[in-house]
C-alpha cells in the first residue's frame, strides 16, 4: 500500500474556500478598474497611433539625412510631372537605399481609416507624409530650423497634421501654431 499525504477532514477547518464577502470584494475591485480603464482605451489607442506616426516621421528624417550626406547636401529633386503616382514612386525609390521601406511612409491611423472606408485599395495613397520641396541649392534644407521637411497628409490624430523639422523633432500643427503665437 502506498502512503500518500494525510487526509484532512473538512470538519477540522483544514480546507477553506473563499467566503462570499471575499468574492464580492474581488469582483467589485475588478469592476472599478474596468470602469476606469475602458473609457480611456480609445485615447490610449489614439496616442499609440500618434506615437507610431511620429516614429515614422523620425525614421524618414534619418533617411533624408543619409540622402543629404551622400548627395552633397542637395535635397532630392522629384520628377517634373505633377502626377501623384510618379511622386510616390520617386520618394519610395529615393529613400529605399537608406533603409526606408514603404511601411515607414504610412501612418497607422490613416491606414486604418482607409481600410475601414469603401475606397478601393488601388486608390489609397502610398505615402501618408508629404516631403517639402527645395531647390537643388546645397544645404538649403537645413537653412531654417523651423522649415518643415515632412508633413502628415491629414489631421489623423486630432491636433492637426504632424510636422517633422530638420532636427528630427515632430510636433502637431496645433502645437506649432501655439508656440508661434506665444
Amino acid at each position: 500500500m502506498v502512503n500518500g499525504p494525510p487526509r484532512r477532514s473538512l470538519s477540522r477547518g483544514y480546507l477553506q474556500g473563499f467566503t462570499l464577502l471575499e468574492v464580492v470584494a474581488a469582483v467589485s475591485i475588478l469592476a472599478i478598474l474596468a470602469a476606469i480603464l475602458i473609457p480611456n482605451f480609445g485615447d490610449y489607442m489614439r496616442r499609440a497611433g500618434e506615437a507610431k506616426c511620429a516614429a515614422n516621421l523620425r525614421g524618414l528624417n534619418i533617411g533624408l539625412r543619409g540622402y543629404l550626406q551622400d548627395h552633397k547636401s542637395v535635397w532630392p529633386q522629384g520628377p517634373s510631372l505633377n502626377e501623384e503616382k510618379a511622386w510616390e514612386t520617386f520618394w519610395l525609390q529615393t529613400l529605399e537605399p537608406f533603409g526606408i521601406g514603404p511601411q515607414v511612409w504610412r501612418c497607422p491611423t490613416i491606414q486604418a481609416a482607409y481600410t475601414r472606408s469603401d475606397t478601393p485599395p488601388d486608390k489609397h495613397p502610398k505615402l501618408h507624409y508629404i516631403p517639402t520641396m527645395f531647390t537643388a541649392e546645397p544645404d538649403i534644407a537645413n537653412r531654417w530650423a523651423k522649415q518643415p521637411w515632412l508633413i502628415e497628409r491629414s489631421d489623423a490624430h486630432g491636433n492637426g497634421p504632424l510636422i517633422c523639422f530638420p532636427d528630427g523633432s515632430v510636433k502637431s500643427a496645433r502645437r506649432v501654431l501655439a508656440e508661434g503665437a506665444g
